[in-house]
Order: structure tokens, then C-alpha cells, then sequence
């Protein structure tokens, strides 16, 4: 964990099981209100339902995804954590600041080469 004091890393990893859960809390809830997941809607034949599905379906995939992909990060950020390597940019291998890491403590590289992969 380089040189991050086990205070800051403590409240870090209890930020990141708050976070797991309500990620995980909210993909249930987004797998759930699927409107295509629920059988109900199969029989309507309504002019505009199957569009409505449509689009309410590719919502629910889409924010879905973007849960799986936090839920990724949180289980990431909180294996490095047990493994000791929490807060080394895993690009350049410094260690990433720690206000970057208070203010988003999944992230994997430090600022310098968030920024160059970003203009890639």
C-alpha cells in the first residue's frame, strides 16, 4: 500500500463495501424491473409496447453494465487492498495520489496516466 497511512486505507475500504453493496443492491433492482424479464408483457399487443420494451430493455443493459463494471472495480480496489498493493498506478507503478483514491478509490492509475490513455 506504498506509503498510505492504514487510517486513509481503512476508511477507503469501508467506502468500497458500502459501495459493493449498494452497486449490488441496485443490479438486482435493475435486473428485476426489466421489463423483458418479466413475462407479463410477452402478450400485449398494444401498437408502440414492442418499442417501448425495446428501450426499456437496452436502459436496463446499459446501466446494468455500468453496474457490473463498478462492481469489477470495487472487488479490484478491494483485492489490492488485502494483497498490500492498493494505491500503486498499475501503468507506471508510482504510487497514485491520495486525494485521487479519496475521491474515487477505484481508480488504477495515477492522474499523469489517466490523462495520456485518455488522449490515446
Amino acid at each position: 500500500m506504498l506509503n498510505l497511512p492504514r487510517k486513509t486505507i481503512t476508511n477507503i475500504r469501508r467506502l468500497l463495501l458500502k459501495k459493493q453493496r449498494e452497486v449490488q443492491k441496485n443490479l438486482k433492482e435493475v435486473e428485476k424491473d426489466d421489463p423483458v424479464k418479466d413475462g407479463s408483457l410477452e402478450e400485449t399487443t398494444e401498437p408502440g409496447t414492442a418499442s417501448w420494451l425495446a428501450e426499456a430493455h437496452g436502459r436496463a443493459v446499459a446501466l446494468g453494465g455500468e453496474l457490473k463494471n463498478a462492481a469489477v472495480s470495487i472487488k479490484n480496489a478491494l483485492s489490492k487492498i488485502r494483497r498490500g498493493t492498493y494505491g500503486k498506478c498499475e501503468k507506471c507503478g508510482k504510487q497514485i495520489d491520495t486525494r485521487r483514491l479519496l475521491a474515487m478509490p477505484t481508480a488504477a492509475l495515477c492522474l499523469s496516466c489517466s490523462s495520456k490513455t485518455n488522449k490515446d
